[in-house]
């Protein structure tokens, strides 16, 4: 177990190298197992993961073998690839990792040193257990873009585009037709294209690429009296992410069938941990991962339900994402504790604090290590929001888990 986790955690600190032609000959060296299955293909800024796991949960309710690619993982690594809702175990990872190291190494030597990445690696063993595990579909949510990404080597029955907003820029553009036209790279040739609420430029370009791949696009912003069905996740953007699934599942309905029924209650039987989670009713935690400027404004409406004098819990990886997250956050509250998170884009104490320097309410600042011994300082009856990034939110889970202090709700979300 420690040689793989050091093999895998190696290959991590390399860091990500954006592209997909090192995927492409991985897959050939493997015999391309990403064609051994059906596939859904899901992109966007935000939702992403909500409506791959949506669409998980209703071809598992009506009875298909389904395989699930989703990043980044919170507690453990398996959860990054599931079978049927099962978290891939370890042992079966490690077992995966000594059969793909050989070519990994060869790979490093022909390739002028350029092997795979650990997010290549992860995404081709995903590929090669839902090849074993024979999936009737594999639901494959995008890494980052679309164009580029590692996953862009399927060939999907359809593909989905949830969001366009202003994320990675450094990478996909400044502009929201550069970063729609990167997304609509997972358009494939005469396959359909879902595609969420877009703002008029991401939308018009989704649209170009679309045309340039004869490819049929189901537009929600221009479906007139749309029904957002009902889901167990928490807030109004989630119904759309909702109907973004149920949409996709309806295109599809001639190969993979489904009763309407079990698509409700699988709709409100969706688990997707790190989203409005609450953690612990006495102190209410609630743990949100909330990561960039967009997703700030759809979790507006539940901010503005917590009871006052809330406590927030803030942790950010790049500062250009705190300084859209952060701010309204101050607005809503007077109690903040910035933290320092153990990754290595993580926004420094003093990053923070210049961003909220006109902030007139009680600001404390810890480091992730410290969570449990915090927890056990807080008033039962105090209220404690967790956001920001999704690393933070994921030390949260697993220092609770591991310490004991507030067990993790087996209800993984508010029925607000």
């Amino acid at each position: 177990m420690k040689n793989t986790q050091e093999f895998l955690y190696s290959l991590r600190n390399q860091g990500s190298k954006f592209g997909i032609e090192r995927m492409a000959l991985l897959c050939r060296e493997l015999g391309n197992p990403q064609h051994s299955f059906p596939s859904i293909h899901v992109a966007g800024t935000n939702g992403k993961g909500s409506v791959c796991t949506m669409l998980d949960s209703i071809y598992r309710a009506n009875d298909y073998r389904v395989g699930l690619f989703t990043s980044p993982h919170l507690i453990e690594l398996g959860e990054r690839i599931r079978i049927n809702g099962k978290n891939l175990p370890f042992s079966r990872i490690e077992e995966w990792t000594e059969k793909l190291r050989p070519i990994i190494q060869k790979l490093e030597k022909t390739e002028d040193g350029r092997g795979p990445t650990f997010f290549e690696l992860i995404t081709a063993m995903a590929f090669l257990e839902f090849q074993r595990q024979k999936v009737d579909l594999a639901i494959i949510e995008t890494g980052l873009g679309g164009r580029l990404d590692s996953t862009n080597v399927i060939n999907p029955e359809l593909s989905i585009i949830t969001t366009v907003g202003f994320d990675h820029c450094e990478i996909l553009g400044n502009t929201l037709s550069e970063i729609a036209s990167e997304k609509a790279g997972i358009i494939k040739e005469g396959r359909p294209v879902v595609v969420g609420w877009l703002e008029k430029e991401a939308r018009e370009e989704v649209f170009r690429v679309a045309s340039q791949k004869n490819a049929e696009v189901h537009d929600m912003e221009g479906t007139k009296d749309i029904h957002l069905p009902i889901t167990n996740l928490t807030g109004s953007y989630q119904r759309k992410n909702a109907a973004l699934a149920q949409r996709a599942v309806e295109i599809l309905d001639r190969k993979f069938p489904v009763a309407g029924t079990k698509v409700s209650h699988a709709l409100q039987a969706v688990e997707f941990p790190g989203r409005w989670q609450t953690i612990s009713s006495h102190p209410l935690i609630i743990v949100d991962a909330c990561h960039n400027g967009q997703g700030a404004r759809a979790s507006e409406e539940l901010w503005d339900q917590l009871p006052d004098g809330f406590q927030v819990w803030f942790g950010a990886c790049g500062e250009d994402r705190a300084r859209e997250v952060l701010p309204p956050l101050l607005e809503r509250t007077k109690y903040i504790t910035l933290f320092e998170i153990d990754q290595p884009r993580a926004c420094t104490h003093q990053d923070l604090q210049k961003i909220g320097e006109n902030f007139t309410g009680t600001v404390k600042f810890a480091h992730e290590q410290e969570i449990p011994k915090l927890c056990k300082k807080l008033d039962p009856k105090s209220t404690v929001l967790v956001t920001g990034s999704i690393y933070l939110v994921a030390a949260m889970l697993s220092r609770m888990k591991d310490s004991g202090n507030f067990p993790v709700s087996r209800n993984w979300q508010d029925y607000w």
